[in-house]
């Protein structure tokens, strides 16, 4: 914040008499404008149609004077006159010296429309960087208010969001019309800016979740899944495969909420192993006592099954060995039946039949041994077919290498999740509704601004993460009065 002596000589003091006869005129014009709108809407035919002009009419006009109060009201903070303002500041440990004259910057982008604001100025050095103290105390960055890059950011992160559709958004909300490059400026300072906070903010919803949990009952589980999806990517429409995770809250077998970390393609998902590992971490810190189980719900694929064996199965916090179960996902396991089944020479209705069977039968109480003993029993009867002989084989090789991850019956009983449907469906929402519509391709870095920005909205974690960042950046308090004026 701004100390009482800085804000003393930066802003100018304003009496209730000055603000009533400076701002009077503005609510003269509203109230002409909204009595000429309502007086024109009872003469007409009152129908459908002429309420829909008249709500359209009464926004354009309450908008504008929103536009013209707030463009008065942040122009007002300062003195009038460049004389008034203090001759040296500092920002960032570098000093400043004012300049003559005062400078509009315009357009700035707000909730209700373009403004044009007069500040005074200071330069660093005879030709370096200008820099407005009154812009960086309000917060104005990439030409836009902490208002405007709110709603901007909302509207990149919902799903479906191309570029166009957002540039329309945010004309149809503030009536003004941006370009592309500065959609992309301010989604870039929007997830660079809350990147640093998303874990704090992540770690304090999660930590609500178990907190609300633990007054429903004893049994609460945290289960964590990570999966890959792949993306286009810029500039020769390869693919590459992005990386999703998942921290969930259950509650006696209800999930209570789900926090969502998401990852740009990158080898090894090295960023993602280090963002998960380290939710993971503070949330058995901070609440670690308060868990029955902590389980790992995962396919077998190749990068989730090495975070398994590197990570999680020997992790430690705080010199404790924390226990980890991991849980083979059920729907992989009955993908492996599929390809049994598909590999036996069945009729039809013998293969529907026993693949049913089975899936039922491997979600019961040693269910497993008698699931594969069906298989040997089956093939022996009637025979692999010699084209699917190696699919058998594989299919048959992951249920015995797993086993000991597929004891859905105790899992359940347990209230633990025993597939892996929230992370699948966190790829769909984070990377699939978002990123993969018609044409999309993406470089590494916007990719990962819009995954940021996407999964601290699904986590429900978007207001705290934003309001952190705002008291974080600019840093008003390396903003101070030169000693010598």
């Amino acid at each position: 914040m701004v100390g009482q002596g800085t804000r003393s000589l930066l802003f100018r003091a304003m009496s209730d008499v000055e603000f009533r006869r400076k701002t009077g005129a503005h609510f003269v014009v509203l109230l002409r404008a909204l009595k000429d709108a309502f007086f024109k809407f009872r003469k007409g035919p009152i129908t459908a149609e002429s309420t829909h002009t008249f709500e359209c009419s009464i926004e354009t006009i309450v908008r504008e004077f929103a536009r013209s109060f707030m463009q008065w009201s942040l122009g007002s903070l300062e003195s009038e006159t460049t004389a008034a303002m203090p001759p040296t500041i500092f920002y960032c440990d570098d000093p400043y010296r004012r300049l003559p004259d005062k400078t509009s910057h315009s357009p700035i982008l707000t909730r209700f429309g373009d403004i044009a604001l007069e500040r005074t100025v200071y330069r660093r050095g005879s030709r370096g960087k200008v820099i407005s103290p009154l812009e960086k105390i309000l917060g104005i960055e990439c030409g836009a208010t902490p208002g405007a890059r709110d709603f901007i950011g909302l509207q990149v992160a919902a799903a479906g969001a191309s570029q166009e559709r957002c540039v329309e958004a945010i004309a149809e909300r503030t009536g003004t019309r941006i370009g592309h490059e500065k959609l992309r400026n301010i989604s870039a300072l929007l997830a660079e800016s809350m990147e640093p906070h998303r874990e704090v903010c992540q770690l304090a919803q999660l930590q609500e979740w178990i907190d609300e949990a633990a007054t429903r009952g004893k049994n609460i589980v945290l289960s964590v899944s990570r999966d890959g999806v792949s993306l286009g990517m810029a500039p020769f429409a390869n693919f590459e495969m992005a990386s999703v995770s998942t921290l969930s809250v259950y509650s006696e077998g209800k999930r209570m909420g789900t926090v969502y970390i998401a990852a740009a393609p990158e080898e090894n998902q090295a960023t993602l192993t280090q963002k998960l590992t380290s939710l993971l971490t503070g949330i058995i810190r901070a609440r670690g006592t308060k868990l029955a189980r902590i389980v790992y719900v995962t396919d077998a694929g190749k990068v989730e099954t090495a975070y398994w064996k590197n990570v999680l199965r020997k992790l430690y916090v705080d010199g404790q060995r924390i226990k980890i179960d991991r849980i083979l996902d059920y729907y992989h396991a009955s993908e492996r039946l599929t390809a049994i089944a598909d590999s036996l020479k069945l009729t039809t209705h013998q293969r529907s039949e026993w693949l049913s069977r089975m899936r039922k039968l491997l979600l019961e109480p040693g269910g497993w041994g008698r699931m594969m003993r069906s298989v040997a029993a089956m093939k022996k009867k009637y025979g692999v077919k010699k084209s699917k002989s190696k699919s058998f084989a594989d299919a048959k090789r992951t249920l015995h290498r797993y086993r000991k991850f597929m004891n859905y019956a105790e899992q359940r009983d347990q209230g633990c999740p025993i597939g892996s449907g929230i992370v699948e469906s966190a790829c769909k929402q984070i990377v699939t509704e978002r990123m993969k519509l018609s044409g999309m391709r993406w470089k590494h870095l916007g990719a990962q601004h819009v995954m940021t920005l996407r999964s601290i909205l699904l986590s429900q974690t978007w207001q705290p993460t934003f309001r952190l960042a705002l008291l974080a950046f600019p840093p008003i308090t390396t903003l101070c009065l030169s000693q010598t004026q």
